[in-house]
């Protein structure tokens, strides 16, 4: 094949790419960019697929995406050729390390309550003639086909985190036959059940599934799967192929590339510093922002509590067009353009000069990883900079949709070798360091014949009640243009939520009326939508971190009070007194920032950093609430690790050594000082325990875990330290059994004759 045959065929794939029944209408232009065209980010990821597939020739994803006219593109594809492999040969071996991104899931699966987050449930219907021995058969295909079905996650003797392949798992996973339901709802609320169960995952596959009868011959089948082993496209991948395997029995299905291979790949890339380059430009991009930004300044744990939807479409006549029609004048895709009016949104929202907001990536940038079931999600993170907004909307959209193709290039790298390098996991105070939304563009739906043609259909097992997010997804299809939020009542309530979405969409109508226009007079019209009043009573709460299997304090209160404005008040997480002074100077600005009648309310163990934080604060007299209160002690807090070590290595446990109680009368610097030093025998103690239990000088992996445990720790201790510092007695205490764990419900009932005795003593004082 000649250059010219090579390019007319290239030049094929990707107008049949862009040449499809929708609402463009306009014929492609090989003179003009990807964008300009009415490419979207997701067909570009397909054609670039293809081209690789048909033709062999690999493209980057950016460069499509990029300010460059198709025929550059192409010229370039085949003036420069990319080599995928830059060297390396993709082969799995008996052991490989785990990725970045595994390791992070697998310390999240160390913690209480994290079950229900990690795993991934799948579920369809069968609608006629059900066959539950095919179903079977087809469910333990996808196993043979996907070693990361068959993977086990283990440390090895150095203490890292590997894959081990384990043959005769096809035979052994479970697929279980459940009772006939007599409804559809029971049937989902069974399925929830068996979703909900916890993965051994060093001794049981990452996968299992099921199938439930229904009264009328029917039967749904699900499927679950832990986040460790697979992805958003994995699952649906399996959900097309198992269908495919069911419908065509007679098939015996090829491996595919295994994901050992990529994790091969990825471990060998970084130990001959390929990533250097993109470490740095992350690290660059961190450093302009705070780990803690948070939309609305709000702060939470995601545990338990219950979860929202929200829905933005453009469904007027000619609504969508519009819209997709400006990007196309401003040669950005739709995506770039709906993020540039996010970003202004959440600066308008949330107060904050410096916004962040962070999309997923299938991150699939090769065809031979298409059809290869596994975690390759990646995350990318994209910043608005509001200090400055005197520039032209139209250098601001063009400057949006650079930053967005520039992350896309850096995006192989999981981000977390880059978090994990800046300690941000554990310094952060949610669970997403440096952003809480997340907007990405939904998957294209996969759907098989079988689907098509009716006799299976998805049977939806409903949103769950844990989101870790502010989760916003861009459906851009040719019928609908819409944004579907997703939201937890830990991180923004029904009304904020509204609020964020109707800035959007007055951002979006501007950018599409008003290209001539400054960002200074959107963020002006923005300004106006949201509007600046504020609520009758503010609450500010004050809760103990990390995991846990109970709500948190806020989200109770969000759900159960409307008509509040909650605020989440940051905890010390750590006994260095640069943070601790840093942690009450942040408390300090977001109650100044409040105007009218406000209350503290804490829970638990936070309830000393309450006290002391309301008398550090006392010029704004603010009352204080104490939930289940307790003053923590220094053998509260030795029990604490105690605790710990007893889990790792219970014959240590006798010997470790008493903890002296702090010098209440002593400089607040000697305090601080002597917490350390004990949190230092801590750290020793717990890692004897480490090395009795896994043997061995430690892993990063297994470090990272012992380090959210000290972080635990940590924080116990700035309790006792601010426990010395602070009255014992200090506002009013209510006190139940139990924990939050039911909802709050006697919570809210004795909470509420409270909050309304403040809002009105506020309102008396003004």
């Amino acid at each position: 094949m000649n250059v010219d045959t090579l390019r007319a065929a290239m030049v094929a794939v990707l107008l049949q790419q862009l040449d499809r029944e929708d609402r463009r209408g306009t014929v492609a232009d090989t003179g003009w960019s990807w964008a300009r065209n009415g490419g979207t980010s997701l067909e570009a990821y397909a054609a670039v697929m293809r081209i690789e597939q048909e033709l062999g020739i690999a493209i980057p994803v950016a460069r499509l995406l990029g300010p460059a006219a198709l025929d550059e593109v192409l010229a370039s594809a085949l003036q420069f050729p990319v080599q995928r492999d830059r060297g390396e040969t993709w082969t799995s071996g008996d052991t490989v390390p785990a990725t970045a991104s595994q390791c992070r899931h697998w310390r999240h699966a160390q913690g209480e309550g994290s079950a229900a987050f990690l795993n991934m449930g799948q579920a369809i219907r069968c609608r006629r003639d059900f066959d539950a021995d095919r179903a079977e058969s087809a469910f333990r295909a996808l196993v043979s086909r996907h070693e990361s079905l068959r993977n086990r996650y283990v440390l090895d003797p150095d203490g890292r985190l590997v894959l081990q392949e384990v043959a005769d798992w096809p035979d052994q996973v479970a697929f279980e036959r459940h009772p006939a339901a007599v409804s559809i709802d029971a049937a989902t609320t069974l399925i929830r059940t068996a979703v909900g169960r916890p993965f051994a995952l060093d001794r049981e596959p990452p996968v299992r599934g099921g199938w439930v009868p229904l009264p009328d011959g029917a039967a749904v089948v699900y499927y679950v799967i832990h986040h460790i082993a697979a992805d958003g496209w994995s699952t649906d991948l399996l959900t097309s192929e198992f269908l495919d395997f069911y419908t065509t029995p007679h098939v015996v299905p090829a491996p595919a590339t295994p994901f050992s291979a990529y994790a091969a790949m990825l471990d060998a890339r970084a130990r001959a510093g390929i990533y250097a380059d993109d470490i740095a430009y992350w690290r660059r991009k961190f450093e302009r922002v705070s780990a803690d930004f948070t939309i609305a300044r709000r702060d939470a744990q995601a545990g338990g509590q219950r979860a929202g939807s929200l829905r933005l479409g453009w469904d007027g006549a000619g609504e969508a067009e519009a819209v997709r029609t400006a990007a196309r004048e401003y040669g950005v895709t739709t995506y770039s353009l709906l993020l540039a009016a996010l970003l202004v949104a959440a600066h308008v929202v949330s107060g904050e000069d410096d916004v962040v907001v962070m999309s997923g990536v299938a991150n699939r940038n090769s065809a031979r990883v298409r059809e290869t079931v596994g975690l390759f999600t990646n995350q990318i993170f994209f910043l608005g900079d509001f200090r400055r907004t005197d520039v032209p909307v139209r250098s601001y959209l063009q400057d949006v949709h650079a930053d967005v193709v520039e992350s896309l290039s850096r995006s192989e790298l999981p981000v977390e070798v880059v978090l994990d390098g800046l300690d941000a996991y554990a310094r952060a105070r949610t669970l997403a360091p440096y952003a809480n939304v997340l907007f990405q563009a939904a998957d294209a739906p996969i759907e098989p014949p079988a689907i098509r043609d009716g006799s299976w259909i998805v049977h939806p097992l409903g949103t769950g009640t844990i989101k870790r997010h502010c989760n916003i997804h861009l459906v851009d299809t040719p019928g609908t243009l819409a944004l579907e939020l997703d939201y937890s009542l830990a991180l923004v309530g029904p009304a904020d939520a509204d609020r964020l979405l109707a800035t959007v969409r007055a951002g979006v109508e501007q950018l599409t009326a008003s290209p001539d226009a400054s960002v200074t007079q959107l963020v002006r019209c923005l300004r106006e939508t949201a509007g600046e009043r504020g609520p009758e009573l503010t609450v500010f709460t004050v809760d103990y971190p990390g995991a846990r299997s109970e709500p948190a304090l806020a989200s109770i209160v969000r759900e159960s009070f409307p008509e509040c404005h909650v605020v989440e008040l940051p905890v010390p997480r750590s006994l260095d007194p640069e943070e601790f002074e840093k942690c009450l100077r942040r408390c300090r600005e977001a109650v100044d920032r409040v105007d009218g009648p406000a209350t503290v309310l804490s829970y638990c163990s936070a309830s000393a950093w309450a006290r002391y934080l309301t008398a550090e604060l006392s010029d704004r007299a603010l009352r204080l609430i104490t939930v289940n209160g307790n003053a923590v002690t220094t053998v509260d807090w030795a029990e604490e690790c105690a605790a710990v070590i007893r889990l790792l290595a219970p014959a240590i446990a006798p010997s470790l050594p008493p903890v002296e109680p702090l010098d209440g009368t002593a400089e607040p610097a000697e305090q601080w000082a002597a917490a350390g030093r004990i949190l230092a025998a801590m750290n020793r103690a717990l890692e004897s325990a480490y090395r009795m239990r896994f043997g061995g000088s430690l892993s990063r992996v297994a470090r990272e875990t012992m380090g959210v445990q000290l972080a635990w720790l940590a924080y116990l201790g700035s309790c006792v330290v601010v426990g010395n510092r602070t009255a014992a007695e200090g506002g009013q205490t209510l006190v139940f059994p139990g924990d939050l764990r039911d909802g709050g419900a006697e919570l809210v009932a004795r909470l509420r004759p409270e909050l309304v005795r403040c809002g009105r003593r506020g309102r008396a004082a003004r």
